[in-house]
């Protein structure tokens, strides 16, 4: 259904074969099936790529993509020879399409791929270059549903995952929320400065926590490299993340008696999307 507000929806990963990326979220990591079609990616008849989506505690969605046998997912087939498989694009719907493509036009954004074609979808884009290194569409969903859930293996966790945060580094922190806080209206819960990490600024929209870091760790500074920004990781709560395939222990978080272990799984081991694995508060 439409929101009545403008809120950040999901988070959208690419790779060539989407069905280890559903079993990824949904079966190992206690993400819920949402919608999309069956497993077979062709059967996805007048689409221009394969796409499903699962979701967390609180709503917060993954849109998994694919690109098919069809001239539509060029897009996706290009960024994947740039990038390889990981993290897409972030999506936020809108109340009101026009108004927002207006209010990121005025504030100097350049606004691409606008598509208001289908009375049911209305879309439009911020290039990465003018994004802080990743995709950002704008949409407005006039409502529908999604088919019947199809058969996926049980999750080994008992309570719904939540996807506690997305940790996306960015060369100007600063000009980077202006954006995210600005015309997509998320909120600034705080602003921070780390010796052993960068400067920071947290963001909150419906679901969804978003930490941006100017990274001055050089490991850090080296893996963003000399794009405007890139996604580090997806952070996820859960029952026990032991239990993940591929979890590496790589630590504590947390002072005193609420010690939680840490968990890392590389991006090589997941489809280029790093993921941090802790237990839920």
């Amino acid at each position: 259904m439409p929101t009545d507000t403008l809120v950040m929806d999901h988070v959208a990963v690419v790779s060539d074969r989407a069905w280890d990326n559903v079993i990824r979220y949904s079966r190992d990591l206690g993400g819920r099936w949402i919608g999309g079609p069956d497993n077979d990616p062709a059967s996805q008849a007048g689409d221009d790529f394969y796409f499903c989506q699962v979701a967390f505690d609180g709503g917060a969605r993954i849109e998994i993509l694919e690109p098919i046998e069809h001239d539509g997912s060029d897009f996706l087939r290009r960024f994947m020879a740039r990038n390889g498989p990981g993290p897409h694009h972030f999506t936020f719907k809108t109340p009101d399409f026009g108004d927002t493509v207006e209010a990121l036009a005025k504030a100097g954004y350049n606004v691409i791929g606008v598509n208001e074609d289908n009375p049911m979808w209305k879309e439009a884009f911020l290039h990465p270059k003018d994004s802080w290194g990743i995709v950002i569409q704008i949409a407005w969903d006039g409502g529908g549903s999604w088919d019947d859930a199809p058969p996926l293996p049980p999750t080994h966790h008992e309570r719904t995952t939540s996807l506690a945060t997305v940790v996306h580094l960015v060369a100007d922190v600063q000009a980077a929320a202006a954006l995210f806080r600005g015309p997509l209206g998320m909120e600034q819960t705080d602003e921070w400065k780390d010796p052993n990490v960068g400067v920071g600024v947290d963001l909150r929209s419906g679901p969804w926590n978003l930490k941006l870091i100017q990274p001055t760790e050089p490991d850090l500074a080296h893996w963003m490299g000399n794009r405007p920004g890139r996604l580090q990781l997806l952070h996820f709560q859960l029952d026990d993340p032991a239990l993940v395939p591929g979890a590496q222990r790589v630590g504590v978080c947390g002072g005193g008696e609420q010690q939680d272990a840490m968990f890392i799984i590389p991006p090589e081991h997941n489809l280029g999307v790093r993921l941090l694995l802790t237990e839920h508060a």
